[in-house]
């Protein structure tokens, strides 16, 4: 996915500024799509830590499932 959105960006970066009658909206979805895979970005980051954090923990969640033998 990222790599077909920069492959867009670039398209758009190269004809965005060069079509008079679509210039705004041109330049309107690039921005729009940059602000979004840079959000894609963030949140896959995030995504990798909070993964991380639940296999380092994973035994501990796992006993806490467990029902208590008495």
């Amino acid at each position: 996915m990222e790599e077909k959105t920069q492959n867009l960006l670039k398209r758009l970066d190269l004809i965005k500024d060069h079509d008079p009658f679509n210039k705004r909206l041109l330049n309107d979805c690039f921005n729009l799509l940059q602000e979004a895979n840079q959000e894609i970005q963030r949140l896959q980051y995030h995504n990798n830590n909070l993964m991380n954090v639940i296999y380092q923990n994973q035994d501990t969640l796992e006993t806490l499932h467990e029902p208590t033998r008495e």
